[in-house]
């Protein structure tokens, strides 16, 4: 596995570390929030996939397709900053954007092994129950917002798209459907 790989999955497998963002405390210190360290960080990065677009850099870690558009980093980033500020739910966001995490680089795996699509899946159903039950969902709800997110995920992860990155869709929609299963019928 060359460099730039490796980079990208431990990149992956590290990124849960910005869910700290739901252990920070509300108020930090006189006119600084939690919600603006993270609109600091996440507008810096924006920044930064600007300027290299804008100058055609290419980055470390990036594949060769993803200098003419925006970047699977930012992408994954635009998926976060909709997690933390639209659907802010710890129950919903910390399951799915965990989800995309790990499960991402193990389905790009398990399709070099050969393995059935299903068993990316599989483990993206059982990681996410895992995470609602410590979480305090009930059972049924957990088992069901899973099986919901886990059909929403099988659905983007597999497809390449040209301009849109898995690193968003693995997010935004299992966040729409599971958070539109927790308006019908609650966490349990």
């Amino acid at each position: 596995m060359e460099g730039a790989s490796v980079f990208r999955r431990a990149f992956h497998l590290a990124s849960p570390i910005f869910l700290g963002y739901y252990l920070v405390p509300d108020v930090l210190a006189p006119n600084v929030t939690k919600a603006n360290v993270a609109l600091l960080f996440l507008g810096t990065a924006w920044c930064i996939e600007i300027a290299r677009i804008a100058l055609s850099l290419h980055l470390f870690g990036m594949r060769a397709y993803e200098g003419r558009r925006v970047s699977a980093y930012a992408q994954g980033s635009v998926g976060l900053a909709v997690g933390l500020f639209l659907i802010v739910d710890p129950r919903i966001v910390v399951p799915v954007f965990v989800g995309m995490a790990w499960i991402d680089p193990l389905a790009a795996w398990a399709r070099k092994q050969g393995w059935p699509r299903m068993s990316a899946g599989a483990a993206y159903f059982g990681l996410f129950v895992a995470i609602e039950l410590l979480m305090d969902l009930a059972p049924l709800h957990a088992a069901t917002y899973a099986a919901a997110a886990t059909v929403g995920e099988l659905l983007v992860e597999g497809p390449h798209f040209n301009q849109i990155d898995d690193d968003l869709l693995m997010q935004v929609v299992p966040y729409a459907v599971v958070y539109a299963l927790v308006a019908l019928f609650g966490s349990g």
